[in-house]
């Protein structure tokens, strides 16, 4: 069995050398006084006139992209202004990784060799993560899911979906949170074999960046895969 941390996979004494499990470190319970998360801003905003379940690719419309847009920009606008460092969680939106993106690239972040960001998580201000599930779910699955996906940010259209794996593999999303390891096993092991996300890569954004960024972490779960 090889453990995947950060920067390094490496053998676990004792295991058999030649197997193609891996050990993965999971951050649960994480605090943070510099942590928004959209999830809850979005609340207040909840459109009760539409009428979802009438046709549940309406829950899109519920918490619109729109005003989760409107809040993500009010955020970094005044995190910047105020020199405030923030980690921003729940984000969806193409748009958002592209505000972020360029933020990156001002600050000099891309590194050419690497062809991805490498964010100084002691320094930067601003951080962005997503939800597991806003991951694994677009509009396309209203129809099959319906209530069992109705969480807040709502999934996306699939142009969301898409640019947000993207900004996991380029560094622009730094964390990925996970609600529940036994109930998402499926769905982690979905990003490694479909996704491609590199072993790495994955461990950064379940854990590592967790913990570059400052944030506090309550729990720490083991997850073993074979791939």
């Amino acid at each position: 069995m090889k453990q995947v941390l950060s920067y390094s996979i490496t053998h676990i004494p004792g295991t058999d050398l030649l197997e193609n499990q891996y050990l993965f470190q999971i951050a649960t319970d994480i605090s943070s006084p510099m942590i928004i998360d959209l999830s809850e801003l979005l609340k207040e905003f909840r459109n009760n006139r539409v009428e979802f379940k009438k046709d549940y690719k309406l829950w899109n419309d519920v918490y619109p992209g729109e005003k989760e847009l409107e809040l993500f920009q009010k955020i970094v606008e005044k995190a910047l202004t105020e020199k405030r460092k923030i980690h921003i969680i729940n984000c969806t939106l193409r748009e958002e990784v592209q505000i972020i993106r360029e933020l990156y690239e001002e600050l000099g972040y891309f590194d050419i060799k690497e062809n991805r960001f490498i964010v100084p998580f002691a320094t930067t201000p601003i951080t962005i993560g997503v939800n597991i599930r806003n991951l694994l779910y677009s509009t396309k699955d209203y129809k099959s899911k319906r209530e069992q996906i109705c969480f807040i940010p709502p999934p996306r259209e699939s142009g969301h979906v898409k640019t947000l794996f993207a900004a996991i593999n380029s560094g622009v999303i730094s964390t990925v949170n996970i609600n529940n390891i036994t109930k998402e096993e499926v769905s982690l092991k979905t990003l490694l074999d479909i996704e491609k996300i590199n072993l790495t890569t994955f461990a950064q954004v379940i854990y590592g960046n967790f913990l570059e960024i400052g944030c506090k972490i309550g729990c720490v779960e083991e997850w073993r895969v074979e791939l």
